[in-house]
């Protein structure tokens, strides 16, 4: 297992179905890392026939914080933490970004994410975590391997609704945490990157060229404040496995704003 010292911001409870909120610390505590702003793509029209203005986001999760963003190109105080970072096109890092796990969208638009995911992974404590949702369609768009040099798929694009709950390098995950706003739960696990290739890549100073990609697209509502985080426990020594870089805003978490 190639996993650095990891853990998640928060569990979510599942009971009967429902998810509740990891609470009001998360929604207060502070993230001074920066803020990635939506891009404007055109419009976007819904399986239902409903047409939206639509947005884009694009991030990548490393295996460490030495990507030379938000963290410095030291990987700052926590170089070995697991963390989010900014992305270019192609999901190449952005080494200068002064942005960091803060991200603004429009409200009643489609915003659709990409994510590069460079880490590894193992197997997740809740299979829930493994699906989809919230997603149009309930989808999202896989490539198992994406060339980062040619910047082509190394494997073909296919839609899923999951992936297996041992494949799992981490999720991204939207919570509504008030009763005052909108409801926003969106969900989507990351397929695990190849775990000689990563150890390679970092053994050389660097991330493998091969992490896998996932796009997919939802739909927001009205303006409000939410967070996001990953729901891949593992860290070590703490309970439950949670803790540390999961726990910490800008490395695994972060603030989810949309605005009206």
């Amino acid at each position: 297992m190639n996993k650095r010292i990891l853990a998640a911001l928060g569990t979510v409870i599942l009971g009967a179905g429902v998810t509740a909120g990891i609470g009001t610390y998360v929604a207060a505590a502070k993230n001074d890392s920066g803020s990635i702003m939506a891009t404007s793509a055109g419009s976007f029209t819904a399986p239902d026939g409903k047409t939206y203005p639509h947005y884009t986001l694009t991030m990548n999760t490393y295996p460490n914080s030495t990507f030379g963003g938000h963290h410095g190109e030291d990987g700052g105080a926590h170089p070995d933490w697991v963390s989010y970072g900014a992305a270019g096109p192609y999901g190449e890092p952005l080494r200068d970004a002064k942005t960091g796990t803060n991200f603004v969208v429009p409200a009643h638009s489609a915003v659709t994410i990409t994510i590069w995911q460079y880490d590894s992974g193992e197997t997740l404590n809740n299979d829930f975590f493994a699906k989809v949702r919230g997603t149009v369609g309930g989808t999202a768009t896989l490539v198992e391997r994406y060339d980062t040099k040619s910047h082509t798929n190394a494997t073909e694009a296919k839609t899923i609704t999951q992936i297996p709950h041992d494949a799992v390098g981490h999720t991204f995950t939207i919570h509504g945490v008030s009763s005052d706003q909108d409801s926003l739960f969106v969900n989507v696990p990351l397929l695990l990157a190849n775990d000689d290739e990563v150890t390679a890549a970092e053994e050389e100073g660097g991330f493998t060229q091969f992490p896998s990609m996932t796009t997919f697209t939802f739909i927001t509502g009205d303006e409000g404040e939410y967070i996001w985080n990953c729901e891949f426990p593992c860290g070590d020594g703490t309970v439950a496995r949670f803790g540390n870089a999961m726990s910490a805003m800008s490395y695994m978490s972060g603030h989810f704003t949309v605005k009206g």
